[in-house]
């Protein structure tokens, strides 16, 4: 009898599926899950979400539309539900609007911006 062992390999020929260091699990490297969860490659999904080792910075880019080029600023958050929150808070406003929704009140800090040019036609 011959048995057939299939072995995946990503592009780069590095093994998909490892061993978790913490349940002794096989798991894929490549899931939506571990991909979402995030942690050390040789920490399957499940022990990442349970243990809290993801210590990873969330960013985000938002754009405020305002004159001839938009400004954007690229922000930095502790968790995904803050970073998922603020992005939320702050498209509510629509371009060209104050922001004068919940942005302050979630925890985040502003890692870049580049501003926009407020110089219409007719103006100096």
């Amino acid at each position: 009898m011959y048995y057939i062992i299939y072995i995946y390999f990503t592009h780069t020929g590095d093994l998909m599926i490892k061993e978790c260091k913490h349940c002794g699990e096989s798991f894929d490297t490549q899931s939506p899950t571990k991909k979402r969860v995030g942690g050390y490659i040789n920490e399957c999904a499940d022990c990442v979400e349970e243990l809290g080792t993801e210590t990873a910075v969330r960013y985000r880019g938002v754009i405020d539309g305002s004159g001839k080029m938009a400004a954007l600023s690229i922000v930095a958050f502790d968790s995904q539900e803050d970073a998922d929150a603020y992005v939320q808070t702050f498209n509510s406003c629509g371009f060209g609007r104050r922001k004068t929704n919940n942005c302050n009140t979630i925890k985040h800090r502003h890692v870049g911006f580049m501003a926009g040019n407020d110089n219409h036609k007719g103006k100096n």
